[in-house]
């Protein structure tokens, strides 16, 4: 699928995508992937408002899923994607474990928010922070 401009030229959306998405992945952005933020805040989204419909039952058991969950995952994105080093990947995960863990939604929730911001998602992709 691609569309043309007035001036001829061809603009193609899997470049654009490309140049979209390519942030999430970028390790430069922070300590830690934006992706891993992305992984937080999907695990704690889902696994506590899951819990609701057991009137907080499973509470037990969504913490100890989300403790693995956010500690593998988090594990893989940092020594995969970002090149960490193994002991430093595993802290991370280690901390990333206990945040999607913490049986309070507002935590993950606050902490891949933060993680996001501190990656720059608050600026658009292609802007420069540099004034013209």
């Amino acid at each position: 699928m691609s569309d043309q401009n007035s001036d001829g030229s061809q603009h193609s959306l899997p470049d654009l995508t490309n140049r979209h998405v390519s942030w999430v992945m970028d390790p430069k952005r922070g300590m830690l992937l934006p992706l891993t933020g992305i992984w937080i805040l999907a695990l704690d989204w889902l696994l506590f408002s899951s819990n609701l419909l057991t009137a907080g039952l499973a509470t037990p058991v969504v913490v100890a899923v989300g403790v693995v969950l956010g500690a593998v995952g988090t594990l893989v994105l940092q020594i995969m994607v970002a090149k960490d080093s193994l002991w430093k990947a595993l802290l991370k995960a280690l901390v990333a474990g206990i945040v999607v863990g913490v049986p309070w939604p507002l935590t993950g929730s606050l902490i891949g928010g933060w993680i996001l911001l501190a990656a720059g998602m608050k600026t658009p992709a292609g802007k420069n922070s540099q004034p013209s």
